[in-house]
């Protein structure tokens, strides 16, 4: 067992930020299907919990990528997080969007970001990377190193650390998903659940597709 994935999902179970819901699917911004949703941002509701998962992930930049120049933070659902991390490093903050904007000045980079700073990229949970993926494209277009991608919660999907490997990024994360099955039984979940959530991590798409 990972120690700090174990605490990470104990503190989101805590927070009921895990949404189970096997009867009634949840929608998944990409259109999924899926018995699981994860609510993150009730973390920054929280004062012991936001500071907690502010200082694993600070704690993780440190160690992994000490060289980092800028945090940049995923809109929008990490730009709280990279903001914490970038403050307690003492280090600058940007935020990218996955595509431009198509209003104002149009920007995907929001703010100072220069050419060959080396930046770590926070995310709030990752899934199947059409938040990531294009961020790591958008800030290595700027002329800058992405050093790593960091995030709270990796759902541990079917080939998505294959499409990382691929673009030459590594993913790194406080909690995964098969320690979100571990602790389900402690948390009063029956074994009919913990089956179907297993059949839909193992193929969502499909699992998906039939629940539609």
């Amino acid at each position: 067992m990972n120690e700090l994935s174990h605490m990470v999902v104990e503190k989101l179970l805590q927070l009921r930020s895990f949404q189970i819901q096997v009867n009634n699917p949840l929608t998944w911004g990409n259109g999924w299907k899926a018995p699981v949703y994860l609510d993150d941002r009730k973390i920054l509701s929280y004062t012991k919990a936001r500071n907690f998962v502010k200082l694993e992930l600070g704690r993780l930049v440190a160690e992994l990528y000490p060289d980092a120049d800028v945090i940049a933070g995923i809109a929008t659902n990490a730009i709280a997080h990279g903001v914490l991390v970038a403050e307690q490093l003492a280090l600058p903050f940007v935020y990218v969007h996955p595509t431009p904007k198509t209003h104002g000045l149009e920007n995907q980079v929001e703010g100072d970001l220069r050419p060959r700073q080396k930046v770590v990229i926070i995310e709030n949970q990752v899934s199947v990377g059409r938040s990531a993926l294009p961020v790591i494209d958008a800030v290595r277009s700027a002329g800058c190193t992405v050093l790593g991608v960091v995030t709270i919660f990796d759902y541990q999907l079917q080939g998505i650390q294959k499409k990382f490997n691929e673009v030459g990024v590594p993913l790194v994360s406080l909690a995964q998903y098969d320690e979100l099955e571990r602790c389900l039984p402690l948390y009063g979940y029956d074994e009919q659940t913990l089956q179907t959530l297993k059949q839909w991590h193992a193929n969502p798409a499909a699992w998906s597709k039939a629940h539609k």
